[in-house]
């Protein structure tokens, strides 16, 4: 029992130095056979039962002292080493829930750890205040958007407090405020600069109630939006989308210099998929016709080209979508559930040879890929295809006796003097980086209209893009009750 109290008391030191300066607290100690014990007490009276309202009346007291202490950073406490923790920003829904009391009781946890280990924490917090169920919400209620969301801000805020979670509110962010979303609008525009953010038509998951696109996370098992309850629909919309894949193997690279950590790298690795193989442009033809299109496919052998039999995409590709011009045609060939041959003809932009283009019976090729380049001497699934719609092609790898392949009837690829079937494309044809380039296979552009659409003006949404410099902030509104709409990230200036 001593030795008991003795660890307790070791304890309960740093606490009495740490309100030693405080008048209203009483020390005092009450003598129990074997060991002295130690108690803080306003009145200085020993409590017999230790009920509810004394809870309440600890807790208030404590609270104070916490806050007031997290709050101190001494001029050596900004020489410490630094320990960065950001916690996913919550919606300003309106009121906390057990989930949020959840995660960010585990960060101040972290936080805390950190502090006593000597490090200098920066705990920021902030506000993911943007989107349409705020707008949805605030109409329903008759009420502005902006002082919704700013009274939800106040309010979570208080219940934040009020749990003695203690995150660095000096580096408080709101993302629907101009001083943040100006950022988010130069980030864009310089990715715009860049050629990393374009757009096109793609097939997206449609809230009907929220009037938005939604995410593959945000749709639950039972086909509908994790927020409305809404029956999600399938639509082809103008897009925004962003080259993440032109960092991919990169990205892919870098997890080698990085920790294992609970199977994250391994789902990174999975999410990345193989930096093999690359996207290849074909022009479009009708009856000869040329239609001015265009159609990117992905293969994982492009060294053997020359041994393409056709094109395959899936019934969800957006040619047989949207305002595609050659959508009637590929629409009169489709039969639901079987490999369509179509009239239309793909010609590659590579190597000039022209393949039709054939609509898959299965509406997943591999990964993500919508489109496929079918060459039957690396793939006995394209070898099947070809034979079973007649589909002329060429053998391009030969088999030799010792075991080896190599290349054979490749044109440009034999005469550089390349016979090795596994040589990587853009090393044979040092000319092809308009019409070729490397991918990952299941890795795909990352698309974002959550926000319905950017802040820049109304130039985003149709006709030609105009991006002025960010100097100053547009005040025009959305024309659905609300907020300038931002794409946003999270963007934290640490010092």
């Amino acid at each position: 029992m001593a030795s008991t109290c003795q660890r307790l008391s070791f304890y309960v030191s740093p606490l009495k130095r740490q309100l030693v300066s405080r008048p209203p607290v009483i020390l005092w100690e009450r003598l129990i056979p074997g060991c002295s014990r130690s108690i803080y007490s306003a009145t200085g009276k020993w409590t017999k039962e230790y009920t509810l309202q004394t809870r309440k009346d600890v807790e208030k007291w404590w609270h104070q002292q916490i806050k007031e202490q997290a709050s101190r950073v001494s001029e050596e406490d900004k020489l410490k080493p630094k320990f960065y923790l950001l916690s996913m920003f919550p919606y300003p829904s309106g009121k906390l829930h057990m989930g949020h009391v959840r995660v960010y009781t585990l960060s101040d946890t972290i936080a805390r750890f950190q502090k006593m280990r000597g490090m200098q924490v920066i705990n920021p917090m902030g506000w993911d205040a943007f989107g349409l169920p705020a707008e949805n919400a605030a109409i329903e209620r008759n009420l502005h958007p902006e002082s919704w969301t700013q009274s939800n801000i106040k309010h979570m805020r208080k219940q934040l407090d009020r749990l003695g979670l203690c995150f660095s509110w000096d580096r408080e962010i709101t993302t629907c405020l101009p001083d943040y979303y100006k950022w988010t609008q130069y980030l864009f525009i310089k990715l715009y600069e860049a050629g990393l953010a374009y757009q096109k038509e793609a097939l997206v998951n449609w809230d009907p109630v929220d009037q938005t696109v939604l995410a593959n996370e945000q749709v639950n098992e039972y086909g509908c939006s994790w927020r409305s309850g809404a029956k999600v629909e399938k639509k082809y919309l103008r897009q925004w989308f962003i080259k993440t894949t032109a960092y991919a193997k990169a990205m892919q690279d870098a997890l080698a210099d990085l920790p294992e950590w609970y199977g994250i790298k391994g789902m990174q690795a999975h999410w990345i998929g193989d930096c093999v193989g690359c996207h290849l442009d074909f022009t479009l033809k009708v009856d000869g016709e040329d239609t001015g299109e265009k159609l990117t496919a992905y293969t994982a052998t492009p060294e053997a080209i020359y041994g393409i039999s056709h094109v395959a995409i899936s019934p969800s590709h957006g040619l047989l979508h949207g305002c595609s011009s050659v959508k009637k045609a590929l629409q009169k060939a489709l039969v639901p559930g079987r490999d369509c041959l179509t009239p239309v003809m793909a010609v590659s932009m590579l190597t000039l040879q022209e393949v039709p283009i054939v609509i898959m019976a299965n509406p997943d090729l591999e990964g993500s890929l919508d489109s496929k380049i079918g060459i039957p001497s690396t793939s006995s699934e394209d070898t099947r295809l070809a034979q079973a719609l007649g589909l002329p092609y060429s053998e391009v790898i030969e088999a030799s006796p010792d075991g080896t392949e190599r290349l054979s009837g490749s044109a440009e690829v034999a005469l550089l003097g390349h016979t090795d079937p596994h040589c990587p494309l853009p090393s044979l044809w040092p000319c092809a980086c308009a019409t070729a380039r490397l991918a990952c296979d299941f890795a795909q552009h990352c698309i974002f209209n959550g926000q319905r659409r950017l802040p820049a003006g109304h130039g985003f949404g149709v006709g030609e893009l105009l991006l002025p410099k960010v100097q100053g902030i547009s005040k025009e509104r959305d024309g659905h009750h609300g907020h300038l709409c931002g794409f946003c990230v999270v963007l934290l200036q640490i010092h």
